[in-house]
């Protein structure tokens, strides 16, 4: 089978494979009260959320700590049958959430699907450039990225609308594993570097690999993604609570606003990582570093407006939604320009016997900030209402102290766009 032929087929069910993962992911925060009044989640009305916190931080952990070496095995043992794997593991585990019992099942259940989940990352973050030559990278990448934003509205309406929560976790783990198989065998034959036409592969050195991530271009990458996460980390979470708090609108409105968000989200990944490969084909390779500062100039100035916006309090009227709707639209649709361009530009300056190894740092990293940023928000939220500012302005005030954080990723793709020309060691 050409090259031609199979990465329009394996992109499309890495998407699809994606999407029902993340879905089955996000799904939780609309069936755990269900689950709590069901008696699988123990507790009084007092407690029941630690333990149901404690069904996302278990696994998150022991997931984060594992993810090194799945990205070691996906450079050692190839990236499709590693898919494959952790595909069954995932879908498994979620179809048997079906059918838990009590709160020590559940919790050792997740914790096999978290291990797998965060475990992917940097296997799909290898793979992809396999598949994919280096001039269409970015919408390699918006493959990945843009399904795994739009998973959150689909599992919220599988989870939350459509289906008990049985059924639906038995609907989402069958459908993991109904594309994780055809991926798998539209994948075989795609070798590590095949998209670079890699025939001779250098032996695995964990000292080498470690090595290919301290090329300037890379090393700036691997570093920004921290403060680049923060944001998106108390952004995703607080967006209903800003929105509710600062404007006055119910939480069905703003989670309206937020489903209409992860759209434009969705849409942002497309269309940076489009932009990118098109000047990348013409032969500018610094188009990824111009497209991811531009969205990023344009996306930091559309949130701004939008955290400060001075919302006239409780109105639901078209009009006075309109102008900071937009803005947090325009936003995190231009901010999302970079994420796709992150990933291309590692791939392209890191050899393919080490990618997995790299992306595994790239991929902790960028969960860990995604992490750390509510926690922030609500230490920096304290702060101020401790030290007698109103709630609103402590919410507008920390909001526009953790978005400045993307300004230090502007400044590293304004020194990147130097660098990744002379950094790139792909083979065209």
């Amino acid at each position: 089978m050409s090259e031609k032929v199979r990465v329009g087929p394996i992109l499309i069910t890495l998407a699809l494979l994606v999407l029902s993962y993340f879905a089955g992911d996000y799904m939780l925060a609309a069936v755990i009260r269900p689950m709590w009044e069901e008696g699988i989640i123990p507790g009084g009305v007092e407690n029941w959320r630690v333990y149901a916190g404690l069904l996302k931080t278990i696994p998150g952990i022991i997931g984060l700590a594992l993810t090194f070496a799945w990205g070691v095995l996906a450079d050692k043992l190839g990236r499709p049958r590693l898919l494959f794997i952790l595909s069954l593991l995932m879908g498994l585990s979620l179809a048997l959430v079906g059918f838990a019992v009590n709160y020590i099942y559940l919790l050792l259940i997740l914790i096999i699907f978290g291990i797998a989940k965060i475990g992917i990352g940097p296997v799909i973050y290898a793979f992809i450039p396999d598949v994919v030559p280096p001039e269409k990278r970015g919408v390699g990448y918006a493959a990945y990225y843009a399904p795994s934003v739009l998973g959150f509205v689909v599992g919220m309406i599988i989870g939350g609308i459509l289906f008990y929560w049985r059924t639906a976790y038995l609907l989402v783990g069958s459908l993991i594993i109904v594309f994780g198989v055809p991926l798998y065998l539209l994948s075989k034959g795609i070798t590590i570097g095949y998209s670079e036409k890699v025939v001779e592969h250098v032996k695995y050195s964990l000292k080498d690999a470690l090595k290919a991530g301290l090329n300037t271009t890379t090393l700036i990458m691997i570093i920004q993604i921290i403060p680049w996460a923060i944001p998106w980390g108390f952004i995703t979470l607080y967006a209903v609570d800003y929105i509710q708090t600062r404007w006055g609108l119910s939480k069905e409105f703003a989670s309206g606003i937020l489903a209409i968000a992860a759209l434009s989200i969705a849409l942002g990944h497309v269309i940076g990582g489009k932009l990118s490969d098109s000047m990348v084909k013409k032969g500018d390779y610094s188009g990824r570093a111009k497209v991811s500062i531009i969205g990023v100039s344009i996306g930091f100035l559309g949130m701004f407006g939008m955290f400060v916006y001075p919302y006239p309090y409780g109105s639901t009227e078209f009009l006075a939604l309109l102008p900071p709707v937009l803005l947090a639209l325009s936003g995190l649709l231009f901010t999302t320009f970079a994420y796709p361009n992150i990933s291309s530009v590692i791939s392209d300056c890191v050899k393919p016997e080490y990618r997995g190894t790299i992306f595994a740092i790239y991929n902790i990293l960028n969960t860990s900030g995604w992490a750390i940023g509510p926690f922030l928000y609500g230490l920096l939220v304290e702060y101020f209402i401790s030290s007698g500012i109103g709630e609103k302005t402590a919410l507008m005030y920390s909001a526009l102290i953790l978005e400045s954080l993307w300004l230090i990723s502007l400044v590293s793709w304004i020194i990147v766009m130097k660098t990744y020309p002379r950094d790139r060691v792909v083979s065209e």
